[in-house]
């Protein structure tokens, strides 16, 4: 059972001034594929107020995002016509093994860039599916942390993608909204990230076979997480159909991102949805969160449910519409909407920077009714605290 020793929600919640939010991610990292850095601190202006050096810090790693670039990532996996895991492995543009080939290149590319900050791996399981056994591989690239404690945020998205049969292994299905828009959010961020070590270890990664039961991520989960016997601390963001702001009847919201959590509400994936809604809108990010009460839709399911199932807190991220009319087979490029892609990265980005670079909230925090109709709140001011945030919520 998690703790999240550094995630205050009571009747308030206390954060950080310039990095708004910690969360209690503070087990030792998993071997054989984390491991942690020199200790290194965010570049802030000393001279700078701290809301306003904070804000800069975060305004500046915002605007590295490059639309272009991942517009690029998901023409060129839109490209490869299908990625179905019963698609063949062996061909240079076309199926599933050229996209992870391509994807496995890129993370190897950012590693090359991050003045030894970065590594890559490849996790390697098997799929069944329609009675076909396949090798699969997720793509993994680790940022180590600087602190222990500051534990191991996961960060996905699914790179496999279907038509309208799922059983049709060769039929067209360019996947471009689900998901090659969060492949490219992730591959994005961990090229901005990666350019300085975080106080939590961060794991970006590209999961194979979600489509059919989620079994890279189930397979992940078990591999390096339970494997490892870490039980505690350990956060997960899935990004899954980021890229389109309207819906099959043309409505447009441009203003929202969802985001999804294990209920109920006193359940520590809830506090931490409620704690990155109150990170948006308190640091003024691109996108509002609007939180769901729920794991997922109805009948639906994404990569965070294996991590859910373990018993890690894990949340999605989904576009606030769903264009159900142009999806499997239709989920071409064109319906790919840049701006709201760019939103809902640089949203993603600043509340993964807040999670994995603040300094711990207060701790020891208590409430005391005055009797008057006002209350009084005391805790113990963490090192380098200079100011608090005091949010109240129905």
């Amino acid at each position: 059972m998690m703790t999240h020793k550094r995630l205050i929600y009571q009747t308030a919640l206390l954060l950080m001034l310039w990095a708004v939010a910690g969360c209690s991610l503070s087990s030792e990292p998993p071997p054989p594929i984390v491991g942690l850095r020199p200790t290194s601190t965010p570049n802030i202006d000393p001279t700078a107020t701290p809301s306003a050096s904070g804000q800069v810090y975060l305004l500046n790693l915002m605007n590295q995002v490059q639309t272009d670039r991942m517009i690029v990532h998901i023409s060129t996996l839109s490209n490869f016509r299908t990625r179905h895991v019963n698609s063949t492995q062996t061909l240079p543009d076309f199926g599933i093994g050229a996209a992870a080939d391509y994807l496995l290149e890129q993370m190897q590319a950012i590693a090359r860039s991050s003045h030894g900050n970065f590594s890559v791996s490849e996790h390697n399981f098997t799929a069944t599916y329609n009675n076909v056994t396949t090798p699969q591989r997720n793509i993994v690239g680790v940022l180590g942390g600087t602190d222990a404690e500051a534990g191991v945020i996961v960060i996905g998205a699914h790179y496999d993608s279907r038509s309208w049969d799922l059983r049709d292994f060769a039929a067209y299905a360019p996947g471009a909204d689900d998901n090659a828009s969060g492949v490219a959010a992730v591959l994005e961020i961990a090229r901005i990230m990666s350019q300085s070590p975080r106080n939590a270890t961060i794991l970006f990664v590209l999961f194979s076979a979600e489509e059919v039961g989620r079994q890279g991520s189930i397979a992940f989960v078990q591999d390096y997480l339970t494997a490892f016997d870490l039980d505690e601390d350990i956060l997960m963001l899935n990004l899954d159909t980021i890229g389109s702001w309207n819906d099959s009847a043309g409505n447009i919201n441009a203003q929202d991102i969802r985001l999804f959590s294990a209920p109920p509400n006193t359940s520590p994936a809830r506090h931490i949805a409620r704690t990155l809604n109150l990170m948006g809108y308190h640091q003024r990010l691109d996108l509002n969160i609007i939180l769901a009460d729920a794991l997922d839709r109805p009948d639906r399911y994404g990569d965070h449910f294996s991590f859910d199932e373990a018993g890690y807190p894990a949340l999605r991220f989904i576009e606030a519409l769903e264009d159900h009319d142009n999806r499997e087979g239709a989920d071409t490029v064109e319906h790919i909407e840049p701006a709201y892609l760019t939103a809902a990265t640089r949203t993603i980005l600043g509340v993964l920077v807040g999670l994995s670079d603040g300094i711990a909230p207060p701790k020891n925090i208590s409430f005391r009714n005055l009797g008057d109709g006002t209350a009084s709140a005391a805790w113990e001011p963490p090192a380098g605290a200079v100011g608090y945030v005091v949010a109240l919520r129905k």
